[in-house]
């Protein structure tokens, strides 16, 4: 019978987008491997009050490590102050956690967490290379289902993107490829019927994108300009109306939840749609093989 192995979490966070925090999350991991890795990512904290919200739940828990990555000095000062602290002078009532800021000090908190050295095969780290070819298969994966190519594929993907013309369709695309999901997106228009693939996806993959219509009106006007043709109707807000009423009704019909593009980065849309994901999905996000 198979011995289960004891199963540790890393929680990674950052005020931003937290690569490099992920990269050392993976990279202590692996050197591991007799334990199971569970994987949460919470990124784009903008506020003590909010950090103390995602780390309060698992103070006191032995097998909880957080790894972080904050530029705000309040941020990381907060972390450190709640950080575990193998002393006597400790009251047993504060609450403490336990993190990981910089990769040697991780490998030294897993070992004391545990007791078992790390493996110091070098070869292992090479295992993190797949998460190098996660992130360009489901790069290669947006960009041959970018605006409606190839819908037979749909079934595949983690993501599907759907929204009128200018709604921040293809690069949010790219930018959840490059975390390792496959994504496609579906243009939204009052001449084309959407592809039938499009209604066989788990709703919970669909994220409807919407903006304002004066910014969308304003943006196409911009693209004409940019490009020197004019498209018929494309900037007419009567137009432009008549496509929001069909895309919101559509996305309804699929079951999409509706994302707010409006004067947003990508990196925050991005994020939101991350928060909605299946947890089972979210853990799978650049792990290695």
């Amino acid at each position: 019978m198979t011995e289960q192995k004891r199963e540790l979490t890393l929680h990674i966070l950052s005020d931003s987008i937290g690569e490099t925090a992920d990269t050392v999350a993976h990279i202590v991991a692996v050197q591991f491997p007799q334990f199971h890795w569970n994987y949460v990512i919470t990124t784009m904290i903008d506020s003590v009050e909010r950090l103390r919200e995602v780390i309060h739940e698992h103070t006191h828990d032995p097998d909880y490590i957080f790894v972080y990555t904050f530029t705000n000095p309040a941020l990381r000062a907060e972390m450190i102050s709640h950080s575990h602290v193998d002393t006597g002078h400790v009251d047993a009532g504060e609450k403490r956690i336990r993190s990981i800021d910089v990769l040697g000090a991780g490998l030294d908190l897993v070992t004391d967490l545990t007791g078992e050295p790390p493996s110091g095969q070098v070869g292992m780290l090479h295992r993190v290379d797949s998460v190098y070819f996660n992130r360009i298969e489901a790069m290669e994966f947006a960009v041959n289902h970018d605006d409606g190519q190839l819908p037979e594929g749909l079934v595949d993907a983690d993501v599907v993107l759907v929204g009128v013309s200018r709604t921040s369709k293809t690069p949010l695309s790219m930018y959840l490829a490059h975390r390792g999901l496959k994504t496609a997106n579906i243009p939204l228009t009052l001449e084309t019927e959407p592809p039938k693939q499009l209604f066989e996806v788990e709703s919970s993959k669909i994220f409807g994108l919407m903006t304002g219509m004066d910014t969308l009106t304003k943006v196409r006007r911009e693209r004409m300009a940019d490009i020197g043709a004019y498209v018929p109707n494309y900037a007419d807000p009567n137009y432009v109306q008549k496509e929001f009423d069909y895309a919101r009704g559509l996305m309804r019909k699929l079951g999409a939840l509706v994302i707010n593009t409006e004067n947003r980065a990508i990196e925050s849309v991005a994020q939101e749609i991350l928060s909605y994901l299946k947890p089972n999905l979210r853990n799978t996000l650049n792990r290695p093989d």
